[in-house]
């Protein structure tokens, strides 16, 4: 998508209503900027609350955690 210019292309979002149209760029930028600030919102709250542990909340860091059995 990226690499065949494809970004300022459209699509509708039908579940709305009224219906509403998105590039697919703006969507992309939209999750990828709202996550990370709802991601700091959370672990700042957290920390507030007293859990200091959680550094900024990369989930990267927990995927790449063992799970305990």
């Amino acid at each position: 998508m990226i690499n065949g210019g494809r970004l300022d292309e459209t699509f509708v979002d039908a579940l709305r209503d009224p219906a509403e149209v998105f590039t697919y760029g703006g969507m992309i930028a939209h999750v990828l900027t709202f996550a990370a600030h709802n991601r700091t919102l959370v672990v700042l709250a957290l920390k507030k609350a007293g859990l200091d542990d959680l550094g900024w909340g990369d989930p990267m860091k927990w995927v790449a955690e063992p799970t305990a059995v």
